[in-house]
Parts: structure tokens; C-alpha cells; sequence
């Protein structure tokens, strides 16, 4: 049945291009760009059609790279006219309606003086469209200079829970991308990769709540975009920044950007690195079966991050454009933690024995490569053709020397041990789609195909060293491998009436996956087969009315889901300390989301919304006891999730040197999980988050910001009750050298408030955990901007691993 449904889409897909390349289309296509006078593209600009006498008979807005492009019907003589805050109104000449683009349309800056302060077309931090909330990096100085990670904590509704989960609005599960590409790691290893990226290479972070059915399925929470500045250039582009930073030791980052255009060629790159060490402290007070562990953590990350990217656009003509794009990340270095335990007997406070555990990472590398072949045929009457081919792989390698020495309450030693480990990840991610789009009675109709194949292999060695040979652990020692193939197949239409706007859309994805992990017993060559298939439908419904001009109501329901990370699957057993352990699990099952959304918008500058989320097979990550004195941090499917939310986000400009942005989220979560038939709990808290951004105009071409946020007590992943926590950012910056090289002074967490404090609990169990992680640091940065030509927004393009890739950890 699987089989037959999935062919029903895919003829359904490869019908409707063949009709919508060839259907009479009564209405006419009016389409354009809006750029500014150094021809970047103005996103969100108002284009309004006018008849004869000056009457608005249709009104829309530029997108995220400055286009617009509309229908209408009714034969006659118009003019479009172009609105932006800070420049001047641009209408055309009066034109008989028929299929017309207007290339590009330049837009003047209206300069006025406000005593000392220059006002030149301010440019918004955050910037609403529909239901999609745009956090402008690059318009920031608290936002330069820091990792991409720094950046994501300061945009809207997003919170990055201990340095090791996003959420978006209190939930879970959220899709990060990439320039719409998904970042090839998860976990861990994308909270890595935020920190290699410099936030002085991104240009804006997109926050999309309800996907529509062309974005993979993948992130129950919503979608956040992070883009990448870029440029397209006739001549040389390029900035140059260096930086410093100080927290508790010293940093450098340095990111070098670079493109250059010569006639049907532009070729473009970029390079940077983040160097210093990153320090942390940890630890956790756990009662367990009578007896109190009471850890304490000093954790240094040694490791250097580097990251670079190459590539070539060749424009055939207006028409066609193929690319090639490589991107890669490195992070490599040692590390190392020092973990002290105190063990008692309750009620006592006498201290009866310690552990001792330092982990030394002797070795550590992580190697991300992705490459991209990309074709892209697009006409002004609203055809568009997209094909992707990617390649991509992921290694990772890392060498551990763990010493165990336990000592009793005189300091004299009772035991020690030592342990080597060897761990390593290669993982290789093909795939290929199509996408297609066209204008079709009277609506906008989009179709797509993709397929991708994921090689997985695990290689987990542990050692007890020993006087002489170190000897191998057979029953802790593995090697898994993963192979898994997805398909699916999309549909999406979207069509306008007068003041009502209606979308829908159904995507399928099919995945057939294996597992099969090898190891030793009694030395004998033992396997594991786990074999796994999956179909699923995700629909996707919106409408919206706009029952006055700016005034906008939607209502929406998607249906979403969560695909185990690769390594969660793996059941191998990794040892922290002797005392806790971390253990995959081959047996997770995605998590299913069914998602309801209802939002208001005035004028692009207040967005209320108020969302319903219901959540299936709750994946989380817990700790649970073993034996008597151990515990052990697994993932599972513990039960389901309720979810609600209202959102308020504002933006404001009180002065004409003064911006506000203000985003207020209250919600309400409902964990019914279990971690066995004996230990049911039914979970709740009420929650908030605040955070609010102002930045002003100064005198001297200097420009202040200040940034604050505050979460209150909230409950994370199954059972996690976390404090509250606020942190206050200061900012300054100057432009020098005819407004080619800008200085910038940032202060983030000025009185530490982000330290995080939280407590989960079962019967038999109760664990009080804290954390610091150097959020608190001083910065100064310098950069310069060279350029022999005009730049404009260059294009993007979407992977063909978007989904499979964000699942490596």
C-alpha cells in the first residue's frame, strides 16, 4: 500500500509540472527585484498596483532577497508603486496590464539630519513576515564577533538549554538549517559547529514555526534558517575581521570573506577560525539508594575550530544557472576534565570515600565536508526548476585516557584504575531532488521528489591499561553499522481570493533502515540485526484572511516529526566515569507532532501567536539508575507531550535614533512519560521567556545596543526542572574610513546571571545539577570592507541531505 501511495504522489507531482509548464494562465504575471543604491536587495518592501485614478487594487511585499511577483486579472491601464522605511517612494510609468517584469527596481536613500546623528535607512534587528520572524545578525554588535551558537541565543523565542539543546518556544525538537541546508550534525556536534561558524559571516536567522510540506518533515518544533551572508559581485567584494575576547583565557577569531564576478562567472569563498580555550564548571548532587554523590567539574575544551568555503556560479543566461559548492568544518585539539566525587551515607554528613576521574582527550578531530551541484532554471512568467546533487561525509575520531582513583575520608587509597579509549565515526550522506514550481489557476502550485542514502559505521574500542599491554574490553568494546534509505515526494498549492489566502499541501517520506552491531562474548563473533521501515503522511493546511488593510489572521495544522540521531542508535556503552555511563539505544522511534497555530499581524511590526502542540513516542534524554550506585544517560521514547504557547513579538521605534524589539513568550508543558511500568510520572509547569533589544543612533557615526532576556523556571526535556536565569549584553561601535572599517566593544552576561541550575527526580532518585559555561566575556573587533563593484544578494540553494544530514551527533 506504502508502494502504490508513494507512486500516486509522484505521478500527482510529475502531472501537475507537465500541466503547469503548458496551461493558458488567464491573470498576468507582474514580477521584479527591489535593491538599494549599492544594489543590495531590500526584503520586505511594500508593492502596491495602482489603477488610473491612484486607487490600490493589489498590495504584496518583497521576500528575503528583495522579489516580488504577483497576478491579476483585470485588463487595464497600471502603475506599481514602492514603499520602504528611510527611502524614497519609487512608481512606475502607467503600463497596459500584460506579463511584465521589471528586472531591478533601485531604490534612493532618504538622508536626513538629526543634529549630530546621520540617519541613513536604520536597519531592523528583527523584521516579521506572515509567520516567519527574521533576526537581522548582521544588523547587531552584540552579534558580531562571537560564534554562530552566541548569535542563535540572542534571536527571538530561541534558548539553548546547557550548552547541549535548542529550543524554540519551550519545545524541543527544533530543525536547524543551514542556508537551507541542514548542518550535517545534531547534539553535540552541531552545538560544535555553531561555535566554529563566526556570527560575522551571517546575515540573518529565520524563525519558522509552521513549515509548509516542501520543507522536510524533520524538526517537531519548527525550523530555524540560519543564513550566510553572500553576494554575487561585478569586480572584488570582501571583508576582513580580527578579534579578541576574554573570559576566563584569551580567544582570537579571524574571518576573511571573499567573491569576485567577471562576466557569466562569479566565484566566491570564505575562511575563518576561532582559537583559545573554552572553560566550564559543572556538577551534580545525586541521592541514590541511601547514598549521597556529590560531583564537581572542571572541563577545559582545547579544541580549535576552523571552517572554509568554495564556490562558482556560471550563468548560462537569465534563464539557467548551475553552481558547485564545497563547505567544510574542522574542529581539532585535546581537552580535559577533572571530576572530583564525595560519597556518603544519608542522613550523614561525614564523607566516607571520593572518586577522583580525569578524562584526558589526548586526541580529538572532527571532519565535515559537503559538496553541491546545483542547477536552476527560473522565468519571470513563475516557472522554477531546482535539481541538487550532494555528496557529503563526516568523520570523527577522538583518544581518551581515563584515570579512576578512590580514596576514603583520610586520603588514603583504596583503589585505582585506568582505561583507554578509542572511539571513531564515518558517516556518508548521498542524495539527490527535484523541485518544481509554477503559477497554476490562478494559485502558486509546488512539487518535489528527493532520495538519499546514509552509511553509518561506529568503531568503539575500550582498553584497561596495564603495567605492560593495554588489554581490550570485549563487552564494552563494538562496531555498528547503519545503513538507511529515504524517499519522499511533496505537493503544495496556494491559492489567494480577494482577503483570504488558503495553502495546502502533503508530503511522504518513506525510510527502510539496518542496524547491525558486531562484538565478542565469551570470544565468540556475535552480530545484532535491527531492521527498521517506516511510511508516513504530513499534511499541511493554512488559511488566512486580512479582514483590514494591514491586519493579517491565519490559522494552520502540520503534522511533524523527529528521526532518532544516527549515534543515539547505537547501543554501544560509553564510560564518563565509573560511577555514570552513556548507552545508545536501537530501539528509538521517531517522535510524531501534530501541530495547531493560530497568529495576528499588524503591519509587519506586532505578531501574536498562540500555538497547540501534541506530541507522540516523546523522545528525551534521561538518567536512570543501574546497579546500585551507577547511572546511566540513554535516549527513549518515554511517552507524550502536550504543549502551549503564546507569543508576542513587537517592534518599535520610539525615536528616529531609537529601535525596540520586544519578544514575550509564556507556555505551558505536559510530560506524561515512564521509565518503566513501576515509575509513571505526570509532569507540568508554566513557563516564560522575555527578551528585548534596543539599539540607538549617536553621535560621531557611533550606534549603542543594549540586550537583555529572562527565563523563568521551566521544565526541559522529560524531567528537568530548571531555574531562572538572565543575562544583560552591552555593545558599542564606530565606523572609520569612510564607513569602510567598523570597531566594535561588546560586553556579554555583564553580572553572570546565566548560570544554570536544575533537578530531576524519580522514586529512589534525586539529582541537583549546576553549570557555568564562560558566558561572560569582554570583546574587541575590527573590521574592513573592500569592494571594486556593486554586490547583490547572490542565490541560494537547498541540499539534498537537508533532513538526513541534521541527524549526525
Amino acid at each position: 500500500m506504502s508502494s502504490i501511495t508513494f507512486r500516486f504522489l509522484l505521478f500527482g507531482s510529475v502531472f501537475f509540472m507537465y500541466t503547469g509548464l503548458f496551461a493558458q494562465n488567464i491573470a498576468k504575471s507582474i514580477s521584479g527585484k527591489i535593491i538599494s543604491e549599492i544594489m543590495e536587495p531590500i526584503p520586505l518592501a511594500t508593492v502596491t498596483l495602482h489603477d488610473v485614478d491612484q486607487k490600490v487594487v493589489f498590495s504584496t511585499a518583497t521576500d528575503s532577497v528583495g522579489k516580488f511577483s504577483f497576478r491579476y486579472g483585470t485588463p487595464g491601464k497600471y502603475s506599481i508603486k514602492v514603499k520602504y522605511v528611510g527611502y524614497k517612494d519609487y512608481q512606475s510609468p502607467l503600463f497596459v496590464l500584460d506579463d511584465v517584469n521589471f528586472a531591478t527596481i533601485s531604490l534612493s536613500i532618504l538622508e536626513n539630519s538629526l543634529k549630530e546623528v546621520e540617519v541613513k535607512a536604520k536597519a531592523k534587528i528583527l523584521q516579521v513576515n506572515g509567520g516567519t520572524i527574521t533576526y537581522n545578525v548582521d544588523n547587531t554588535i552584540g552579534g558580531h564577533d562571537v560564534s554562530a551558537l552566541e548569535a542563535l541565543k540572542r534571536a527571538p523565542g530561541i534558548y539553548v538549554e546547557n550548552e547541549n539543546s535548542i529550543t524554540l518556544n519551550g519545545k524541543s525538537g527544533v530543525q536547524i538549517l543551514l542556508d537551507g541546508k541542514q548542518t550535517f550534525l545534531s547534539g553535540k556536534e552541531l552545538i560544535d559547529l555553531l561555535k566554529s561558524l563566526p556570527s560575522n559571516n551571517l546575515k540573518s536567522i529565520e524563525i519558522i514555526n509552521s513549515p509548509t510540506a516542501k520543507f522536510d518533515a524533520t524538526g517537531s518544533a519548527g525550523i530555524i534558517n540560519i543564513k550566510t551572508k553572500k553576494n554575487q559581485t561585478k569586480g572584488i567584494n570582501g571583508t576582513i575581521t580580527s578579534g579578541i575576547a576574554y573570559g576566563v583565557s584569551p580567544k582570537q577569531n579571524q574571518n576573511v570573506a571573499v567573491s569576485y564576478r567577471v562576466d557569466k562567472i562569479n566565484v566566491f569563498g570564505s575562511y575563518s577560525h576561532i582559537l583559545g580555550n573554552y572553560n566550564y564548571l559543572y556538577g551534580t548532587n545525586r541521592h541514590q539508594n541511601g547514598k549521597s554523590y556529590d560531583s564537581h567539574i572542571d572541563d577545559i575544551d582545547k579544541r580549535q575550530k576552523m571552517s572554509s568555503q568554495v564556490g562558482i556560479d556560471y550563468f548560462l543566461n537569465d534563464k539557467n544557472t548551475i553552481g558547485f559548492l564545497v563547505n567544510g568544518n574542522f574542529i581539532f585539539g585535546g581537552g580535559i576534565t577533572d571530576t572530583k566525587t564525595d560519597i556518603r551515607a544519608l542522613p550523614s554528613a561525614v564523607i566516607d570515600e571520593s572518586l577522583e576521574a580525569i578524562n584526558d582527550y589526548y586526541g580529538q578531530g572532527t571532519s565535515r565536508y559537503n559538496f553541491n551541484l546545483n542547477y536552476k532554471y527560473e522565468d519571470t512568467l513563475g516557472h522554477a526548476l531546482n535539481i541538487d546533487a550532494d555528496y557529503g561525509f563526516f568523520d570523527k575520531w577522538n583518544k581518551n585516557l581515563q584515570s579512576n582513583i578512590y580514596r576514603d575520608n583520610k586520603e588514603a587509597l583504596i583503589s585505582q584504575s585506568l582505561y583507554r579509549t578509542l572511539n571513531g565515526i564515518d558517516i556518508n550522506l548521498k542524495g539527490a531532488k527535484i523541485d518544481y514550481s509554477t503559477n497554476l489557476w490562478q494559485g502558486k502550485f509546488e512539487s518535489g521528489i528527493k532520495y538519499s542514502v546514509v552509511g553509518s559505521v561506529n568503531d568503539s574500542r575500550f582498553y584497561h591499561v596495564g603495567t605492560g599491554q593495554d588489554s581490550l574490553d570485549n563487552q564494552r568494546s563494538n562496531n555498528f553499522q547503519f545503513d538507511e534509505r529515504i524517499s519522499s515526494a511533496y505537493v503544495d498549492y496556494k491559492l489567494a481570493v480577494r482577503k483570504w489566502s488558503f495553502q495546502a499541501g502533503l508530503r511522504m517520506e518513506i525510510s527502510d533502515s539496518k542496524g547491525l552491531l558486531f562484538y565478542r562474548e565469551d570470544d565468540a563473533e556475535l552480530d545484532i540485526k535491527i531492521k527498521r521501515n517506516f511510511t508516513n503522511l504530513f499534511p499541511f493546511f493554512a488559511v488566512t484572511v486580512k479582514p483590514k488593510e494591514n491586519h493579517n489572521v491565519s490559522f494552520s495544522y502540520v503534522k511533524r516529526f523527529k528521526r532518532p540521531a544516527y549515534q543515539d542508535l547505537n547501543p554501544f556503552v560509553y564510560l564518563l566515569d565509573e560511577l555514570s555511563f552513556w548507552q545508545g539505544n536501537p530501539f528509538l522511534n521517531p517522535e510524531l507532532t501534530q501541530r495547531l497555530a493560530l497568529l495576528y499581524s499588524f503591519k509587519n511590526f506586532t505578531v501574536i501567536s498562540l500555538n497547540f502542540a501534541y506530541t507522540d513516542q516523546f523522545n528525551a534524554k534521561v538518567t536512570d539508575t543501574i546497579d546500585t550506585e551507577k547511572i546511566v544517560m540513554i535516549s527513549k521514547n518515554v511517552g507524550t507531550q502536550k504543549h502551549w504557547s503564546l507569543s508576542l513579538t513587537q517592534i518599535l521605534s520610539p525615536k528616529a535614533w531609537w529601535d525596540v524589539s520586544f519578544n514575550g513568550l509564556l507556555y505551558y508543558i505536559q510530560n506524561n512519560v515512564s521509565f518503566d511500568q513501576y515509575r509513571n510520572l505526570d509532569l507540568q509547569q508554566l513557563a516564560g521567556r522575555v527578551t528585548l533589544q534596543q539599539s540607538f543612533l549617536l553621535p560621531y557615526k557611533m550606534k549603542a545596543e543594549v540586550s537583555a532576556s529572562y527565563n523563568s523556571n521551566r521544565l526541559s526535556g522529560a524531567n528537568n526542572f530548571s531555574r531562572a536565569v538572565s543575562q544583560v549584553d552591552l555593545g558599542l561601535q564606530k565606523t572609520l574610513i569612510n564607513d569602510k572599517a567598523t570597531l566594535r566593544l561588546a560586553v556579554n552576561d555583564i553580572y553572570k546571571g546565566n548560570k544554570s541550575r536544575y533537578t530531576q527526580s524519580f522514586p529512589g532518585f534525586v539529582s541537583a545539577s549546576y553549570g557555568y559555561y564562560e558566558s561572560r566575556q569582554v570583546r574587541l573587533s575590527f573590521s574592513y570592507r573592500f569592494s571594486s563593484g556593486a554586490s547583490k544578494a547572490q542565490r541560494t540553494r537547498n541540499s539534498a541531505l537537508d533532513n538526513e544530514s541534521g541527524r549526525i551527533k
